[in-house]
């Protein structure tokens, strides 16, 4: 199974989506591979990789200058997860790609083979909708698509979700959106409320019960090198994000 944490926008929360849930899906006794999609290098350097030691990353993969075996490494802070890093080499990946036939599919035809090896597969989405973004629905099988809960997210949920309508009508997105996740839940805004109960409204059945909490240990765990669940455990947000884990397993279950 291939699970992506997807938002065109930046700043949602998919990376910390994707570092969790691959971290306590490992720790519960599954094989783990997390995929780094992203330039910054942010889920490759929460799990402890310093941007001079991500090659081979993804990126030789896509631009098959180096084999998927190769590029495979252990976490050694979390048993049964592994990683294949980002790189900056990321934000010129459309000009790489622009002699390939249909490139769009390049990324599924490197993660593909590797679901033999792996349990699961979790992708950290790129934002915007480059050519590699473009990519993650085809790749993947169920996507989570972090919000945060503020007014501004409401037009650009809306605009991810037609696009979304629009390539899986046209069989260029094959994933189910397995749900909207809240992220930086702060009721102590006075607008926070509304904005949930009108993301919740509109998306009846598409939005996990679990929200994800405001919560300052959420910055602090990248610069320690270790998923936020290990550095802070008894943290709301890590409290949340083994919910969320649980939650999720239950409505893939419902759907396979």
């Amino acid at each position: 199974m291939i699970i992506a944490a997807v938002n065109p926008k930046g700043g949602a929360g998919k990376t910390t989506t994707a570092v969790q849930i691959a971290t306590l899906l490992a720790r519960r006794g599954t094989s783990v591979l997390l995929v780094d999609l992203e330039a910054d290098l942010n889920a490759s350097i929460s799990l402890g990789v310093r941007p001079n030691d991500a090659h081979p990353s993804i990126a030789e993969l896509l631009l098959h200058q180096e084999q998927p075996a190769d590029a495979l490494r252990d976490v050694p802070a979390v048993p049964n997860l592994s990683l294949i890093t980002g790189s900056p080499a990321l934000a010129r990946m459309d000009e790489g790609l622009r002699n390939v036939r249909q490139p769009e599919r390049r990324l599924a035809d490197i993660l593909r083979p590797l679901t033999a090896q792996f349990d699961v597969i979790v992708l950290d989405a790129p934002a915007g909708y480059s050519t590699l973004a473009l990519s993650v629905p085809l790749a993947a099988d169920e996507l989570i698509v972090p919000l945060r809960a503020e007014y501004l997210s409401l037009e650009s949920l809306a605009q991810f979700l037609s696009w979304y309508r629009d390539r899986h009508a046209s069989q260029k997105a094959l994933a189910r959106i397995a749900g909207i996740l809240l992220t930086m839940v702060n009721y102590r805004r006075q607008a926070t409320r509304e904005i949930v109960d009108i993301i919740r409204l509109h998306n009846r059945r598409g939005v996990f019960r679990t929200e994800i909490p405001a919560d300052p240990r959420v910055a602090e765990a990248p610069s320690h090198g270790i998923p936020l669940v290990a550095y802070a455990p008894s943290s709301r947000a890590s409290r949340a994000y083994e919910q969320l884990t649980t939650e999720l397993l239950r409505r893939v279950r419902r759907t396979s």
